[in-house]
């Protein structure tokens, strides 16, 4: 294809060794892919049989594929970041070399960022978000997933092992912080940056990209100790990413209200844990959105339920603040508060509660 192609996507791999499963992703991407596509291979330094492998896609590729070459290996951020630089497409796909990608998997995905002038970025559907019945193969499980082409959720963030972001957000947010090194964390930060303008983060639901996992991560020294450090260093940055534990009384609901303090919760970036029956989950509008979990309950037993589920999470699950709809209701579970070490409100104090998780979310040094 033609890399002059106005509505072009760059497709971003770093390579570093890892020649079987580097093989394996170029060509998924090149038997299943029909959109407009150049291939940008970054050589992080890789092995004498890889550097064959890539040198001998000019040849079959030509223009579909563009390498630049390293004489050392700079880490995935770093690489990611040179892709970014040289690319001009109208999209940019960040991918591992740990992927499989199945037949329509980047139309999809370009099609559900089109339809939105504030979708930012998109990640596919994966092995990590809904995994597939392990009788099915990758191929037909993705094929399965064509009914909900034109369909997105919301992501608190979309991770990098596949992830297409638009030219106009790369050109308004800048690139990949380098401050994480060789990588973790680095794209959720990206996209709580890109959020910060107003950008959505989303998963096409009709796509399907399978990730092998953690492969080019495999290699890596003490990727334990990275992983921690770059955790710290996105938590100083953006505070704790706590839980919100909401329990909705059917008997009190203004459900337009409650649909939108549910909403904003997750827009905020935290996640929303509700706590409610049956019939009201019915009755409430609120976003497909991976920060929102519902916990179904007897509405005769609701609140002691709640309690007791809310109180055996909570030393596993760091919940910050409960919210509840009826006042008094509210009041019964205040005496429980000291216990649970949590702050309670009721949802007429919404913006109070708001003020208060971002409170907590703050690091004290």
């Amino acid at each position: 294809m033609n890399s002059s192609v106005k509505n072009l996507c760059d497709i971003i791999i770093p390579v570093w060794n890892n020649l079987d499963i580097t093989r394996d992703c170029i060509q998924s991407i090149n038997d299943n892919t029909r959109y407009p596509y150049r291939i940008v291979v970054i050589d992080n330094a890789s092995d004498l049989k890889t550097k064959q492998y890539l040198n001998s896609l000019k040849n079959d590729l030509q223009n579909q594929i563009s390498i630049i070459t390293n004489a050392k290996n700079l880490g995935f951020v770093k690489a990611v970041n040179q892709g970014l630089k040289f690319s001009d497409a109208k999209y940019m796909c960040i991918m591992n070399n740990d992927t499989i990608a199945t037949s329509g998997w980047l139309e999809e995905m370009v099609a559900i960022a089109a339809m939105d002038n504030l979708i930012g970025m998109v990640n596919p559907s994966s092995n990590t978000s809904c995994q597939f019945p392990g009788k099915m193969g990758i191929h037909e499980y993705a094929e399965s997933l064509n009914r909900l082409k034109g369909t997105y959720q919301y992501l608190y963030t979309c991770r990098a092992f596949c992830m297409i972001l638009k030219k106009e957000v790369k050109d308004r947010i800048g690139l990949l912080d380098e401050n994480f090194g060789v990588g973790y964390f680095d794209d959720t930060d990206y996209c709580k940056r890109a959020q910060g303008y107003g950008y959505k983060t989303v998963r096409a639901k009709g796509s399907y990209v399978y990730h092998k996992e953690s492969q080019s991560f495999a290699k890596i020294k003490k990727k334990d100790i990275i992983f921690s450090e770059n955790e710290k260093k996105f938590i100083r940055k953006w505070g704790l990413p706590l839980r919100v534990a909401y329990i909705i009384d059917g008997k009190s609901s203004d459900y337009k209200t409650v649909s939108t303090y549910v909403n904003r919760v997750a827009l905020m970036g935290y996640q929303a844990w509700l706590f409610t029956a049956g019939r009201v989950v019915a009755k409430l509008d609120t976003l497909d959105h991976d920060s929102i979990r519902f916990f179904i309950g007897n509405e005769l037993t609701l609140y002691p339920w709640a309690l007791y589920k809310i109180a055996k999470r909570i030393k596993k699950k760091k919940i910050s603040v409960i919210i509840v709809n009826n006042k008094k209701k509210m009041n019964f579970l205040k005496k429980f508060s000291g216990l649970l070490k949590v702050e309670i409100f009721h949802d007429d104090e919404f913006d109070l509660a708001c003020q208060k998780i971002k409170e907590l979310s703050l690091v004290k040094e």
